[in-house]
């Protein structure tokens, strides 16, 4: 593999984990209320059911283009704005995302009245990267599996993930 092709990958590769991010526009990060979570537990519960909510979404996004809800109804702040920039590199480069993506495993980080932090390991075994051709361009060395450190916050009318990155060495 050449140089170049080398580089090519390693940006798909990016560009890849980025769109399971998908959305449209950025909008403002969301203004936790006083009101907020009522325990950790909430906390919890609330953000492990937004981030399975939110793949669903990617994963029927991935089959109609207009399926509801869309995914970025599900992001705010850093994560819709990485989520646009992966975007935009796949499209650049006449690739899309088929496939579906699963939360194998999320476990719980920490809480507060306005937030909840998840590791999330993600699945994306069932995915591939394909070109304007509908050839298979999925890069060989990408992991299948990968471990996000996901911050959702409280907002009204739900909530929303505000951060999604990679964790320690990504391994899960």
């Amino acid at each position: 593999m050449t140089r170049r092709m080398r580089g090519t990958a390693a940006i798909l590769a990016a560009a890849a984990l980025c769109a399971l991010l998908a959305g449209c526009a950025p909008e403002p990060a969301p203004t936790p209320t006083p009101t907020g979570f009522a325990s950790e537990e909430e906390a919890f519960a609330a953000a492990e059911a937004t981030y399975r909510a939110y793949v669903d979404a990617v994963n029927a996004r991935r089959t109609a283009a207009d399926s509801q809800p869309a995914p970025n109804d599900f992001l705010s702040g850093s994560a819709l704005q990485d989520s646009i920039d992966g975007a935009g590199l796949l499209e650049d480069a006449g690739r899309h995302i088929v496939g579906a993506t699963e939360a194998k495993s999320i476990e719980r980080i920490a809480a507060s009245q306005s937030s909840a932090t998840l590791a999330v390991c993600v699945d994306s075994s069932q995915t591939r990267v394909l070109d304007s051709h509908g050839a298979d361009v999925t890069p060989t060395d990408r992991a299948e599996t990968f471990l996000l450190r996901v911050e959702v916050v409280y907002a009204v009318p739900q909530p929303l993930i505000l951060r999604s990155d990679p964790d320690g060495d990504g391994s899960c």
